[in-house]
């Protein structure tokens, strides 16, 4: 039997998709696959929440700069933003649990706010890391003075951009008008995805694809800078402090080295939905591993790697720390090996 959609493929009114009855098997089942770990990753970002606070207060020396520590709070924030997001888009759509709700749903904005909402949780997630690196990037460059130039460039740039840039970049989904289409092969029938019209979705791809390539080049250029500049810095410190300060550098770099994986298999994605449309349902799932995969490993990578989160290591820095490093929240030299 031959199912002829409208000019859009809205899947809206069509019997059967209105009759649509799910069976629970494989593919289904998948939709519920992400809780697996996305709640665990979600108690691991609440952890290093509360033991950063609480390593703040003692004035523990493994500490994290402030500054530092709210932009991965950030970039944590948009993480589970985008997957609740890109969860309602298409994880849970194209698993055909939401298939018969979708076609008695009249289209219109409920539809578009997910597309959204989803896309602004995206961009986000795009710009936290490159933010980072512009922090740790003022840190090594001014360690005497990072604390005043990092509130100012947190104030003048970092707040405004983590903000304003979603924002704006999402609401170019608003005039359109959502619904919800059949995806093709190799997705079954009933397999759906929220959509915002061909001609808003080009739109979306290009921004993405700008925004992305902007903050990824911009994010590894920097950290490339600084690979060889930490070397320079942490020579004339001690042995105990520069090893902990390579620590805390290098858990920073695998953190937001976790932008790796979504950065490739998005592109992907988004390539192939401009150039082969045809073939862009078989690349989608590259999307959800990609994505999963970041929100996963960058809360785990900090706590399994940081010096903060490390008890017995920490235990041991606090007994005898000898390095000068100055506080970003005061000007004024204290012993320390907060820095990244």
């Amino acid at each position: 039997m031959v199912t002829l959609f409208p000019a859009n493929q809205s899947i809206h009114g069509m019997p059967a998709y209105m009759s649509y009855a799910t069976n629970i098997n494989f593919t289904t089942m998948q939709a519920f696959v992400p809780f697996i770990y996305i709640i665990p990753t979600s108690v691991i970002m609440i952890v290093i929440l509360m033991k950063y606070r609480t390593a703040k207060m003692m004035m523990n020396t493994a500490s994290m700069d402030p500054n530092i520590f709210v932009t991965i709070m950030f970039y944590f924030f948009f993480n589970i933003l985008f997957f609740i997001g890109d969860y309602v888009h298409l994880n849970l759509p194209s698993s055909g649990l939401v298939t018969s709700w979708c076609a008695g749903t009249q289209p219109g904005w409920p539809h578009t706010l997910i597309v959204t909402f989803a896309y602004f949780g995206d961009y986000g997630t795009l710009s936290s890391p490159f933010l980072a690196s512009l922090i740790r990037l003022v840190m090594i460059l001014s360690p005497h003075n990072h604390g005043k130039y990092c509130r100012l460039l947190m104030r003048r740039f970092v707040f405004p951009f983590i903000i304003i840039v979603p924002f704006s970049l999402s609401l170019i989904s608003l005039p359109a008008t959502g619904y919800c289409k059949q995806l093709g092969p190799p997705f079954n029938f009933g397999a759906i995805i929220v959509f915002e019209s061909d001609f808003f979705a080009k739109i979306n791809v290009i921004v993405h694809l700008s925004l992305s390539n902007f903050t990824f080049i911009g994010h590894y250029s920097l950290s490339a800078y600084m690979f060889f500049k930490i070397r320079k810095t942490t020579s004339n410190t001690s042995n105990q402090t520069r090893k902990l300060s390579r620590k805390a550098e290098l858990s920073l770099t695998l953190t937001m080295a976790s932008c790796i994986i979504p950065y490739i298999t998005n592109s992907i994605v988004s390539y192939t939905f401009l150039f082969d449309r045809n073939n862009w349902p078989r690349v989608l799932f590259l999307r959800v591993i990609g994505n999963d995969y970041e929100t996963l490993m960058m809360p785990w990578v900090l706590f399994f790697t940081h010096p903060l989160f490390l008890r017995n290591k920490i235990a041991r820095m606090n007994t005898n720390q000898g390095s000068s490093i100055w506080n970003s929240g005061s000007n004024t030299p204290r012993r320390s090996s907060q820095k990244f």
